[in-house]
């Protein structure tokens, strides 16, 4: 199993875990036990300074930090993949349009545009993710019109251009089974710039309200952290092992396109040298 299927798999058995096992709810909808108690079979974990269990407040905060983090990941993904087509295939005014608006969005403040919209219209789930999903495609819209240009000369395209083919149906069979790779590694970027960013703006009480995350509880934790180390630690190493799964999925399929690409490249000089 290559690593990035081995990341994305992880990723979704986590998401998983934290949809099916976490309590319905946000923190104040959770059992209370005895404060600060360390880490022990009935709560592997421990508990927070409230007494409520450390294990199924990190389900609660993952469930919201994921599905944010999915949600502006293909907000983000549809709006950079149409763009990065049309641009790709378009020319003249139409790609100059696409792209100078893309570098006017890209040089937005995510983060700030996302403190202002909690500011003003209040922590929602997904006010974030709507915030973070509209000012993150350019990103991806950017590597595709790139490898979509890059494909346009390619045998294959030319010969479905011949034969008539309209553009939604060449980029539908022959420009998105290519684009696959620098999809993902992008994607897994934007993924992984949505959790912390959800995580930034619960540590300093710009989140959810009404939903768990695992930045509030780090934020928390803090608060106890000579009494109760465990309050802090486990939401901040939940926080990195996610980021770091993420960064190795975007890493390998970064590294499967360069690979892909250097074999294209050898098997076009082969054929260049001996065409028969």
């Amino acid at each position: 199993m290559t690593p990035d299927r081995l990341a994305l798999f992880l990723l979704i058995g986590i998401y998983a875990a934290c949809v099916l096992l976490a309590p319905a709810g946000a923190l104040p909808s959770l059992p209370v036990y005895a404060a600060l108690e360390g880490p022990s079979l009935s709560h592997p974990l421990g508990t927070d300074d409230l007494g409520r269990d450390m294990l199924q407040a990190l389900l609660q905060g993952g469930r919201t930090s994921l599905t944010v983090a999915a949600a502006a990941t293909a907000l983000a993904l549809s709006l950079g993949l149409a763009v990065g087509v049309a641009a790709g295939l378009a020319s003249g005014i139409v790609d100059e349009l696409m792209m100078r608006t893309a570098e006017i969005v890209s040089s937005l403040p995510a983060l700030l545009l996302a403190v202002l919209v909690a500011a003003l219209f209040g922590g929602s789930t997904w006010n974030l993710a709507l915030v973070l999903g509209l000012t993150r495609w350019p990103l991806i819209a950017r590597i595709v019109r790139t490898e979509t240009q890059a494909l346009l000369g390619r045998d294959f395209l030319c010969a479905a251009w011949a034969l008539g083919g309209s553009p939604w149906h060449v980029a539908r069979l022959h420009l998105l089974p290519h684009l696959m790779a620098p999809i993902s590694a992008s994607a897994g970027i934007v993924f992984g710039g949505a959790v912390l960013a959800e995580a930034a703006l619960s540590f300093v009480g710009l989140g959810d309200p009404a939903a768990t995350s695992w930045g509030q509880m780090i934020a928390q934790g803090f608060s106890v952290l000579a009494r109760a180390w465990w309050a802090w630690a486990y939401p901040t190493l939940v926080l990195i092992a996610v980021s770091g799964i993420v960064a190795v999925a975007a890493d390998a399929s970064l590294a499967m396109e360069r690979s892909g690409t250097a074999t294209s490249s050898r098997s076009l000089v082969a054929t260049e040298r001996n065409p028969e």
